[in-house]
Parts: C-alpha cells; structure tokens; sequence
C-alpha cells in the first residue's frame, strides 16, 4: 500500500543579509515573491524556516580565516527573515515564528550550510521535525542554491525525502553555480520544478 503523500514547505535562509545585506544574493527578492506565493496557493501544506544564525567570531568569517564576510550575526536585523513573509503571507500559521523555526550556525567553529541539523528551539532537528509531522515530500525555497539550499536538500534526500526544488524562488551566488547544482540534485532525484 502506497504511503500517502504528506509535503512541508522549508524555507532555508530567506535572511536579510542574503537579500540585500553583506552577502546579498542574485534573483533574492524574486525568490522571496515566489516563495510566498507558493506559501499562499498551497495552505495545507505546513512552512518551516532555516535561519543562519552565527555568532560573532564564526569561522565562516573573513576576519576569522573564513571565505564570506560577516552575515547573519545573530541578533541583528541581517539574521532575520525577511519582512514579506510576516506581512504577505495570509495565514498566520505559515508565517515566521518559534514554533517552526530552526537555527544553524552557532558553533563558531563549524560551518554548517546544510539546514537538515539546524535546530527548533525545542532543541529537535529538521529531520527529526520533519518526522515527527509525518511529512515524507519536501518543497524547498530559500538561498543559495549552491550553498545552503543545495546541502539541506541532498541531506534530505540521503536520508529517505522525496525533493521538490521552486527554481524561481532560489537565490544565488552566481547563475552557473546555480543551474550546474539543479543539475546535480537532479540527478541525486530530487525534482527540480520551474
């Protein structure tokens, strides 16, 4: 018997400091639009956030011996979700809140791009979440496609998901990297949808 399809939407780092702060994205603000329409036409479906949340002195770091400069410093208005998804998403549920929110990051000393270890407050990872919801099916939306977006959904994948990449609603760093890692994730089985 075919196990029905239960689908969460995650949204992996639509931060303002990867929309127009210190490591502002391409395609950013198109990304946002297009991942809160989606939100919008698909309201069953439950929302849950990745945010990039570094300490100060985070390896990732330029002054720190790291490849990007500073972002998403946790406690400033560059970590924080992009304004849009408070005020454009029509139910309230779906919208940025404690409840379905997951840090990552906050070990200064480790990278972490993928979100699939990110944490609720409760302390639960993203897949133990997902799990627990009994969602088998991930829509993914956020920035950036090779970084971020594309580690949270190859974890996912290697760990039993099925994948569904918006193309639109993805920022990213450069536009080969972009469309060489939707070729990539397609071929690791995820369904890359435009």
């Amino acid at each position: 018997m075919n196990k029905e399809r239960e689908t969460a939407h995650v949204v992996v780092d639509m931060l303002n400091d990867f929309i127009d702060g210190t490591l502002a994205c391409h395609n950013s603000h198109n990304s946002v639009i297009k991942s809160i329409e989606y939100i919008n036409n698909n309201p069953n479906q439950k929302v849950l956030y990745i945010e990039d949340s570094h300490p100060a002195n985070h390896c990732s770091f330029i002054n720190n011996g790291g490849i990007w400069p500073p972002h998403c410093v946790s406690g400033t208005k560059g970590q924080e979700v992009h304004q849009d998804f408070f005020t454009k998403i029509i139910d309230s549920n779906s919208r940025p809140q404690k409840s379905n929110t997951l840090k990552k990051g906050a070990d200064s000393q480790q990278e972490q791009y993928s979100g699939f270890e990110a944490k609720s407050f409760s302390g639960e990872t993203l897949g133990d979440h997902l799990r627990s919801l009994g969602v088998n099916h991930v829509v993914i939306s956020g920035i950036a496609t090779e970084y971020c977006v594309f580690e949270t959904t190859k974890d996912l994948l290697n760990h039993g998901f099925e994948v569904s990449v918006l193309s639109e609603a993805l920022a990213y760093v450069d536009r080969k990297g972009h469309k060489e890692s939707l070729e990539r994730l397609s071929t690791m089985g995820a369904e890359i949808l435009h």
